[in-house]
């Protein structure tokens, strides 16, 4: 009876121990928190602002907990980049920041998205500022430069007191467009964190507590359950073709297809590639700052050399156009950010292209010109036949096994059988010559 009792309660205890056991496992793993990574690399801009303000009110509305903002980028517009800041101070759950991999930058925009961040970290192969505004679209005044100037200064500065960041630190990153490295912005108390990759910075912050909107965030961050937001492929095309060298490389391919296709109507391909290639560039350039007038300058030269190829003007349009074409490119973004220029390589490319194409067009037209006609009445001149009659000095010929009634040139006579040449027309009969041999 004894051994039963004793039996008995060693079960009990081990299924008390066990269940214990088992709650804390269970407990252990229910507070890990669920992270959805958002991949936030290239341009600032509308796209890329429509994909990380989609992407927080998807994770909201999944039951994630942190939302981990994975940043490599030059910088942007700065009306996208508040778009986005806007959302991440507003985000009903922690935003973590981090500038990954190494060797990439928060750049311009990017520095002050970081900020905005509840959390943020680099690697420590990255950097961080260089936020001065720069002008977009087209050159300030001094008087509108320092309104700019002051409105981001005020606004990096609200910024880094509502993360509790080194104010004056960030304020040079506007004024003096400082850039940090990962370890001088972690001693400038610029980021929270320095991190080799993304579990290392969640074993960090694991078990901190944040305060967000009068609420308190604690992470369970040890061993977090990843899901990953990718753009899809709406948003994935367009954010492609909205680089300002691919929309450049459209436009001229589409003003060229249009080219091709009045120079020879009928092919049908030329046209429809150039339409889509137009629209296509148009949707692009929405997205960027461009100066309407340098399009127009591009649109214009395009023009000038399609009129070279109808109307020869020995040069002077089709140069016009060229030239038209290289200074519409250089004017098409006027912006010292980095992130809108065109490729210098791409205009010289473009214009050498055109150059030839136009050169080539030249060349042809000037052999068709130069060419001797071989149809109609003209086509007969300089043409060798036989005397079918004799000629004192009217007769009949055979010329390209037709009969003609001709005229023999200075009234010599030419026998029946003769090989004659033909020297021009005298209405409706041609002026022919024996031929010497």
């Amino acid at each position: 009876m004894r051994l039963k009792t004793f039996i008995l309660v060693i079960i009990i205890v081990f299924a008390l121990l066990y269940s214990v056991w088992c709650s804390a496992y269970n407990q252990d793993i229910e507070e890990q928190d669920d992270v959805l990574v958002i991949d936030v690399k290239g341009i600032i801009n509308p796209i890329m602002s429509d994909y990380i303000i989609k992407s927080i009110d998807s994770a909201q509305q999944n039951d994630m907990d942190v939302v981990l903002l994975e940043i490599d980028t030059p910088g942007g517009l700065s009306e996208s980049m508040r778009d986005i800041i806007t959302k991440i101070m507003n985000a009903p759950l922690p935003i973590v920041g981090f500038v990954y991999p190494e060797g990439a930058r928060a750049a311009s925009a990017g520095a002050l998205i970081m900020l905005s961040c509840d959390v943020n970290a680099m690697v420590p192969i990255s950097n961080i500022g260089a936020a001065h505004p720069v002008s977009i679209g087209k050159d300030m005044d001094k008087t509108m430069e320092k309104k700019i100037m002051n409105d981001m200064i005020a606004y990096i500065e609200t910024i880094a007191k509502k993360r509790g960041r080194n104010v004056e630190v960030s304020k040079k990153m506007i004024t003096e467009s400082i850039s940090l490295s990962a370890e001088q912005a972690y001693k400038d108390s610029i980021i929270d964190y320095l991190a080799n990759n993304r579990d290392e910075l969640f074993t960090k912050i694991d078990s901190t507590e944040i305060t967000k909107d009068k609420h308190s965030f604690i992470f369970h961050t040890k061993k977090p359950q990843y899901y990953f937001k990718k753009m899809n492929f709406v948003q994935k095309f367009l954010f492609h073709i909205a680089n300002p060298n691919i929309a450049y490389i459209l436009l001229i391919l589409g003003i060229y297809g249009i080219i091709m296709e009045f120079r020879t109507p009928g092919i049908g391909f030329a046209g429809v590639f150039g339409g889509i290639a137009l629209l296509l560039a148009f949707l692009a350039l929405s997205h960027l700052p461009i100066n309407t007038a340098a399009l127009l300058l591009i649109i214009g030269g395009a023009i000038l050399i399609l009129l070279e190829s109808m109307v020869p003007s020995s040069g002077i349009l089709g140069v016009g156009g060229v030239v038209a074409i290289l200074l519409g490119s250089l004017m098409l973004i006027q912006s010292n950010e980095p992130a809108f220029r065109i490729s210098i390589s791409v205009i010289i490319g473009v214009v050498v292209f055109t150059a030839g194409f136009f050169f080539l067009l030249a060349t042809l037209v000037f052999k068709v010109q130069r060419k001797k006609v071989t149809t109609g009445r003209e086509g007969l001149i300089g043409e060798i036949g036989y005397a079918l009659t004799d000629l004192i000095p009217e007769g009949r010929v055979k010329i390209r096994g037709e009969d003609w009634g001709a005229i023999s040139y200075d009234k010599q006579s030419i026998k029946a059988g003769e090989k004659i040449n033909v020297i021009k027309f005298d209405r409706f009969k041609l002026i022919v010559k024996k031929c010497e041999n």
